[in-house]
């Protein structure tokens, strides 16, 4: 963009002006305004400071005067304390943070002046000159490769530690995007640490060290070399670690509490005197509750999730987020390349069954979180005593959510909501992304599961409207070949996935729920039942059926019979057994 081509009025201005300045200031000399082949408006100029001749160059960029110009030095020099590193831009009174588009280039230049002549007032006179603002841990260690994480409650373990005594220290090591992660996982001895972090992560690189305080008067300065780590180690007295700077086959991480610093030293593997790296330290704010009261009951809370696809795998992430405890997660399918499209899972999850990798996923998420995968085609054809188990375990959750839209899976899990009269949840994402349907069906509040599904479609025959639901098994737990693929986006499965997973949580943390209706139809665009994208339909459910065990009045009775007819019968048959066996003693 050629910001001057369509403003020429207020490049002439921004020529003048440095013109005029550079008539009444001494300091300011040699401007010239050079041609350049990329058309960016470039002065160059000098500052003549304490009889020393700096050149510089302004540019304006393609936004300007939207956004503020750059000064930096021509030389790839440092020239002031305010700069962004070697020949970089002076970081001056204005800046993006508070730019005004009424700021001229020759203010600026006044600005830069300022900055360098408030710095070193005299000859030999140098000074700091306050910053305006702060950067953020973001902007100071963004091109660190090596970091440190520092929570809050490690830094006080550290800060407890007897002076320069060296502790038993654990690192977990871990790449990600590039840069190398550090995190203390132990103070201490394994079987009676000092500190231990709360949550252990998953796929990381373990390493053992030593942790120390230096006293607040210690005037050693830390250095990330072996010469320190040699002076150090001698004033403590330690023989192991003394012998580890002789010789040692792996890494050894040295983590230091000096004053309120707390960095992180490794010693690598050799023989001698070797290079030692350090890591910057990223220190944790104080950890914020980001949710509400409510939700510190969901980490006793466990939930079934049927179908770790791409409705699913996105309500379980949501839930582990929101600090569900304990998942049960069943799903016969592999993952494919193809699914990505709408998963919350990654093409690290490729060729992976669905539930481990949904399982990784969680654990990603939040670390402690439990899991027990069923890798089985619920509803399909697996062994009758692995059904039985999915469904006994399915049954000791609080709640059961069917995210297959499959009527097999559906019929199953609603026995099971049933019979142990745990609440359900179920979805539909409608194909072609037009929308989706909620329901729930809690204990003695909504009919159960079945009963509930069988009003939906009524509803829906009542208003002459076609049932578009879903009962074509495209989002089962075991891939269907003769299916086409449900063509939906992932945005279109996240709207219906979130409403799923607003109402879990409702159900879980709720007696008397925020939702006046027990299923929702809501669409995503103008077709079939909507009119509009949002346009929602709630569904009125009316109370039938009964949850639990059927137990009529003359169960007693009939039960009493029952087990009696059996006895009856086992004890013939052992009577039989003993005859046979009487009649064949050499058997």
């Amino acid at each position: 963009m050629i910001w001057w081509a369509e403003r020429p009025q207020r490049a002439r201005a921004e020529r003048a002006g440095i013109a005029e300045l550079a008539d009444r200031a001494e300091w300011l000399d040699n401007v010239r305004w050079p041609r350049r082949d990329d058309m960016d408006l470039v002065a160059q100029f000098e500052i003549i400071h304490h009889g020393e001749a700096k050149a510089f160059t302004i540019r304006y960029p393609g936004y300007f005067p939207d956004v503020p110009p750059v000064i930096a030095p021509v030389d790839d020099i440092v020239v002031s304390g305010h700069q962004y590193g070697r020949g970089g831009e002076l970081c001056l009174e204005w800046r993006t943070d508070n730019w005004h588009p009424d700021v001229t280039g020759a203010m600026m230049i006044e600005s830069a002046w300022r900055l360098l002549s408030g710095e070193q007032p005299a000859p030999d006179d140098y000074r700091d000159v306050a910053s305006a603002h702060q950067l953020t841990q973001g902007q100071q260690v963004r091109n660190a490769k090596l970091r440190l994480h520092l929570e809050s409650d490690t830094r006080v373990a550290l800060m407890a530690l007897p002076q320069l005594t060296l502790a038993p220290l654990a690192v977990e090591e871990y790449n990600e995007a590039g840069n190398v992660m550090a995190r203390p996982s132990r103070i201490g001895e394994e079987e009676a640490p000092l500190w231990r972090a709360q949550t252990g992560l998953q796929r990381v690189v373990r390493t053992q060290g030593y942790a120390v305080r230096l006293p607040p008067e210690s005037h050693i300065a830390v250095k990330a070399d072996y010469g320190f780590l040699e002076t150090l180690f001698a004033m403590i007295g330690d023989r192991g670690a003394i012998d580890l700077l002789a010789h040692s086959d792996v890494d050894v991480p040295v983590l230091i509490a000096d004053h309120d610093v707390v960095r992180l030293l490794l010693l690598r593997n050799g023989t001698g005197p070797r290079s030692v790296l350090e890591y910057r330290t990223i220190t944790f704010p104080l950890a914020q509750n980001r949710l509400s009261e409510d939700h510190q009951t969901l980490a006793q809370k466990s939930v079934a999730i049927l179908g770790c696809g791409s409705v699913g795998s996105k309500i379980a992430a949501s839930l582990a987020r929101s600090g569900v405890g304990s998942f049960v997660l069943v799903d016969g399918d592999i993952f494919f390349p193809d699914n990505i499209v709408r998963n919350d899972l990654d093409w690290h999850a490729v060729a992976l069954n669905k539930p481990d990798a949904l399982g990784e996923r969680l654990k990603a998420i939040a670390p402690d979180v439990t899991i027990d995968k069923r890798r089985i085609a619920f509803g399909g054809q697996e062994s009758a005593e692995t059904s039985q188990a999915a469904m006994l375990r399915i049954g000791r959750c609080d709640l059961i959510i069917d995210a297959t839209a499959d009527p097999q899976v559906f019929n199953l899990a609603a026995s099971v909501a049933r019979t142990e009269r745990k609440s359900m949840i179920w979805g539909i994402v409608y194909a072609g992304g037009i929308g989706g349907l909620i329901a729930r069906a809690r204990p003695d509040k909504e009919p159960p599961p079945l009963l509930a599904r069988q009003q939906i479609i009524a509803w829906g025959e009542r208003h002459d409207m076609p049932w578009a639901g879903g009962d074509d098994g495209r989002y089962g737990t075991s891939a269907d070949a003769e299916a086409p693929p449900l063509v939906a986006d992932d945005a279109d499965v996240s709207v219906i996935a979130a409403h799923m997973t607003r109402m879990a949580i409702d159900t879980l943390i709720r007696d008397e729920s925020i939702y006046p209706f027990s299923a929702y139809a809501m669409g995503l665009q103008e077709e079939w039942i909507f009119d509009a994208p949002f346009d929602t339909w709630p569904i009125s459910l009316a109370l039938e059926g009964s949850w639990g065990l059927d137990i009529t009045p003359d169960w007693v009775d009939e039960f009493t019979a029952f087990t009696a007819e059996m006895k009856a019968d086992a004890d013939a048959d052992v009577e039989a057994t003993v005859g046979a066996d009487m009649d064949n003693p050499a058997q």
